[in-house]
């Protein structure tokens, strides 16, 4: 018989045996009485089909749970980890992460060392990047990768530790976005419809996932923080910069730490330019606008306060960017200001500091308003039905908003001043000037 009938033969047994196996196993459950057939199979047919890998992972998961604290269970784990291996060795484009599977296998078993776990995370997020999308994952390899570099005889420098923290952050951004990318036709859908159960329930996954890395992202925050100062950050961005300079996502994340440091310098300003430059979004006009703010130059901070409101979908943070452009424009603009800030109460109702705000834009405004003396003083009312407003839209502000008021009256005109100006109660008065609104006259 040749080889290749031989083989032929072989693979012809095996596909029988595979068959039989896999309706056995099914029928009872993959439960402990399909562990020596398993074995048996894959000992005669290692290479035939990768599903004997996948079955054998499931039988084998179920001994471990069923092991249990048992002294057995830890040997069902070194088994599983060596199967991961043996499906490596014998399907090696199977996509299926092993590495990592092994990694998180002995981690959340407690077998192995730290340094022995972290070497097979490390080389599974150079070799299996595209599967290794876990924020599990992800936070582990982070946190033991940190651990390996304060114990300062692993030969990792802080470069090192910076070096793969960053591009740990970046995979996690990269998570991120292709989750966002992928609901954001059930999100835009479920404004005007009702989703059906499995599309709410992609939803709810998918957001679940994304707060999960978002927890990735603030611990990778603090592991950098605790390891880098100012300068070290700095200088590891400068160095980085042209290499980069295209990179949205590396961009992105260089303003972040910086701005989470305090490092507004120079490189930080560069960094947010080129962002803006190669990736303009609402973050990144944010960021120039507070470049802008701190140069002092309100007039583009305004501008760029103004695109990153307008390209904003988040209906919060809109309403905070419209705020915020508000007190920009401040009592040099205030007609805008408080354009800005309506905008905002337009998307957030029960934003009272925006009515707070514009009480104070109108305060300012008594020696400007009014053709008279009685006239200018009546913009307080005003004012002070503004304050009101904030604690009534937002009750935890009332005391606060409601004194505001009543220092704002008693500037307005007294009883007195009404009727030596021949006025009334319920009368109205008409204020010109940037507010042109009518107030009218209140009972005193």
């Amino acid at each position: 018989m040749s080889f290749n009938t031989a083989s032929q033969a072989q693979n012809s047994e095996c596909k029988d045996k595979l068959v039989a196996f896999e309706e056995f196993a099914k029928t009872n459950n993959f439960d402990d009485s399909t562990y020596e057939p398993w074995l048996d199979l894959k000992k005669k047919c290692a290479k035939f089909d990768e599903s004997i890998y996948l079955i054998g992972e499931n039988i084998l998961k179920q001994k471990i749970y069923k092991a249990n604290a048992s002294e057995a269970k830890n040997g069902i784990i070194n088994e599983l980890a060596s199967l991961y291996d043996e499906h490596d060795k014998n399907f090696p484009n199977n996509n299926k992460g092993n590495k990592l599977n092994k990694a998180l296998l002995l981690y959340e078993n407690k077998v192995g060392s730290e340094v022995e776990i972290y070497s097979f995370l490390d080389k599974a997020f150079k070799t299996d990047y595209v599967q290794f999308k876990s924020p599990n994952a992800l936070n582990i390899y982070s946190e033991l990768l940190v651990n390996q570099y304060n114990s300062g005889d692993k030969g990792i420098s802080s470069e090192d530790a910076l070096q793969k923290l960053d591009l740990i952050a970046e995979k996690t951004q990269i998570e991120s976005k292709a989750i966002e990318q992928a609901i954001s036709g059930l999100v835009l859908k479920a404004k005007t419809v009702t989703l059906i159960a499995e599309e709410q329930r992609t939803v709810d996954n998918a957001n679940i996932s994304l707060e999960q890395l978002s927890l990735v992202s603030e611990n990778l925050t603090g592991r950098i923080n605790a390891i880098a100062n100012c300068e070290v950050l700095s200088s590891f961005y400068e160095k980085n910069f042209d290499k980069n300079k295209d990179n949205a996502l590396w961009l992105e994340r260089a303003a972040d730490r910086l701005v989470d440091k305090k490092c507004k310098s120079d490189l930080y300003v560069k960094i947010s330019e080129r962002f803006h430059s190669v990736s303009p979004s609402s973050k990144s006009a944010y960021n120039m606008a507070v470049v802008s703010r701190s140069a002092k130059n309100n007039t583009k901070a305004a501008e760029y306060f103004a695109q990153a409101a307008d390209l904003q979908v988040d209906v919060t943070k809109k309403a905070e960017y419209f705020y915020t452009l508000a007190t920009t424009y401040g009592y040099a603009n205030k007609a805008k200001a408080r354009e800005a800030a309506l905008k905002a109460l337009e998307l957030k109702p029960s934003m009272g500091k925006a009515h707070t705000y514009i009480a104070q834009l109108y305060a300012n405004s008594s020696n400007d308003c009014g053709e008279n003396g009685f006239e200018s003083k009546a913009v307080f009312w005003l004012a002070a039905e503004s304050a009101k407003k904030a604690g009534v839209v937002e009750p935890k502000y009332k005391k606060s908003a409601d004194d505001l008021a009543e220092s704002f009256m008693k500037k307005a005109p007294s009883k007195k001043e009404i009727a030596d100006a021949k006025r009334k109660s319920g009368q109205s008065i008409a204020l010109k000037c940037w507010i042109n609104e009518t107030v009218s006259i209140p009972k005193i």
